[in-house]
């Protein structure tokens, strides 16, 4: 997956202490690292490890039993449902959802923490993840922190922070728009810039988000009187995204999750801000609120990720799945196979600020996986790959093999 580089036949990867060293043809470096333990992979594709740019891995299975015909109500739908549900659940959940993920092929996760229970399942699995920690709270008044039930921000994020390993990277993720005040924006952005931390939003998901946003009426005045929260607490803004700008959020370490409806002004400010953007297309259909202009975005050059969301939105954590219904969703637009395998390894590493994974090349972390090699031949194997790839054979992150299949490899 580096830029413009054809598939590699009959290739090797040489690896030393976690990190990439040599990519080329087997038999030159068999000869020229005699001395390295060599594994042969007979009919596979070794390739980066996938990256899921935006997941809530503790959520079980919602995904029918909270549709609804529109947005708002689908979240009224998700707080309900997320009520009856108990730690265990939630652990339950998350363990399930780790293992499934690592099966079909995904070695790095933009995870949304919610509950607690993702971190240290994340943590044992061996993957590597970008912990985004949510944060609701629409208070009007605070001072250096922001207030809530337990600890402080401040203090829950230096807590945080000394749980991080060479795999686990935490950041923030103040929910969306209109769920998180500006003053509480405010301080997460001046903590987040403190502690260097980078941050996850929702933006630009709904219609119905933008109207509330723009003083229309929206299907979210019954969230906010659900939450006891006045209307007025919502920012008075023509666009989300100018909002977020002038707060000074908007930037590389400022990931955009959905991002559906963007005007033309609204991409070229993302691209302009460089900020990178989380696409999930199923999600996105499954809830109802659009399609989000993949090919715009990156014409414009804004980095994309992609992403599977939760299973109370989506009918699976898995990316090849993700892909073929991008794939299918955008074709129309010039959007191919292979475009779609660079979103789900280099274009979703950048998205999450890890430079050092997402293709097999000198110094990269050895983050790879093992795949069967496609039974038929269309003379595109990104495309034939996406066709019939549903799972790994072989998961590996920094040199370590956390997953090996039952298949005979």
């Amino acid at each position: 997956m580096q830029p413009g580089a054809a598939p590699l036949v009959d290739g090797a990867v040489v690896i030393n202490r976690g990190t990439i060293i040599a990519v080329g043809p087997s038999r030159r470096l068999v000869r020229k690292y005699s001395g390295h333990a060599v594994r042969t992979l007979r009919n596979a594709v070794l390739m980066p490890g996938l990256i899921n740019v935006h997941t809530h891995l503790e959520l079980p299975p919602l995904l029918t039993s909270i549709q609804a015909r529109a947005f708002p109500d689908w979240v009224i739908n998700l707080i309900k449902a997320k009520r009856s549900l108990g730690d265990q659940v939630y652990y339950e959940a998350a363990t399930r959802n780790v293992r499934s993920i690592i099966e079909s092929g995904t070695t790095c996760v933009g995870e949304i923490c919610t509950q607690g229970a993702s971190p240290g399942i994340l943590k044992r699995s061996q993957m590597r993840a970008r912990i985004y920690h949510e944060i609701i709270d629409m208070s009007q008044d605070c001072g250096p922190d922001v207030p809530g039930s337990g600890p402080g921000l401040l203090s829950r994020i230096n807590k945080l922070l000394s749980r991080e390993t060479a795999c686990i990277r935490m950041g923030l993720s103040p929910h969306a728009p209109h769920t998180v005040s500006t003053t509480v924006l405010c301080s997460i952005r001046n903590i987040a810039a403190m502690k260097n931390l980078p941050l996850c939003m929702h933006v630009a998901e709904s219609r119905d988000e933008l109207k509330l946003l723009q003083g229309r009426k929206s299907g979210f005045e019954k969230l906010y009187q659900a939450a006891g929260w006045d209307r007025a607490w919502s920012p008075s803004v023509a666009s989300p995204f100018e909002y977020l700008n002038n707060l000074g959020l908007l930037g590389p370490g400022f990931l955009a999750v959905h991002a559906v409806h963007t005007t033309d002004s609204d991409i070229k400010l993302i691209a302009k801000s460089v900020t990178p953007v989380a696409h999930c297309p199923r999600s996105n259909h499954e809830t109802g609120v659009g399609r989000m202009p993949l090919h715009k975005f990156l014409n414009a050059g804004i980095t994309v990720g992609l992403g599977t969301d939760s299973l109370a939105s989506s009918p699976s954590l898995n990316l090849w799945d993700e892909m073929r219904y991008a794939f299918q969703s955008h074709k129309a637009d010039g959007i191919d196979a292979r475009t779609l395998m660079e979103l789900a390894t280099r274009g979703g590493a950048k998205a999450l600020g890890m430079a050092d994974v997402g293709s097999l090349a000198p110094g990269k972390k050895a983050d790879i996986i093992a795949v069967s090699l496609p039974n038929r031949n269309s003379g595109d194997l990104h495309y034939d790959l996406l066709r019939e790839t549903k799972s790994c054979m072989i998961s590996m992150v920094n040199g370590k093999v956390i997953y090996e299949s039952d298949l005979p490899a």
